[in-house]
């Protein structure tokens, strides 16, 4: 069975299916039951009639803050935002550094807030990839320009720039 996936939250399956006609076409608004009370829907039709005018202003919105997401893409796998919030997967270590502030939302929505304090496995311990230098080198580089230090900006746009020249699959350095 097919199930219709909410057009509010993009993750629970919808129970409300409401579709509007008018003379230029159809708009069809698919609601999980927890979107549907956060909006004041619910069965009786005289309080479905009040709401329906707001949900598809709600809905052109989401769907416009979909767009910018589907728009926003790691320039190193072309994973987009959208796809990382979908699937909650980043397409490479990269993703992380550009999502950074996208991520932390998602991981606090989901109830996991701080920094990992794992150890890390021991068959990566001494594994060191390029892009991870690039995302410490890109993270020290931004420091160093807010704090207006430009000759150190400089350095770590050099640095950058060498790694650049290297090749992306990492290995032991």
């Amino acid at each position: 069975m097919n199930e219709t996936i909410c057009d509010f939250c993009h993750t629970n399956n919808a129970v409300f299916f409401i579709e509007q006609v008018n003379p230029q076409g159809k708009r069809k608004l698919n609601l999980c039951m927890e979107c549907a009370a956060k909006n004041g829907v619910t069965p009786d039709p005289k309080s479905l009639e009040k709401s329906v005018g707001g949900l598809f202003a709600q809905l052109a919105k989401i769907s416009k803050k979909l767009a910018e997401e589907e728009s926003r893409v790691c320039p190193v796998c072309g994973t987009s935002l959208a796809i990382v919030r979908r699937t909650r997967h980043a397409g490479c270590p990269e993703c992380y550094a550009i999502f950074k502030d996208d991520i932390q939302l998602i991981l606090k929505n989901l109830g996991a807030d701080g920094q990992y304090t794992g150890s890390m496995p021991n068959r990566l311990r001494n594994f060191r990839s390029v892009l991870n230098d690039r995302i410490v080198l890109r993270t020290k580089l931004e420091e160093s320009l807010k704090k207006e230090d430009y000759e150190k900006a400089a350095l770590y746009r050099d640095y950058l720039r060498a790694l650049e020249k290297r090749p992306v699959s990492g290995g032991e350095q």
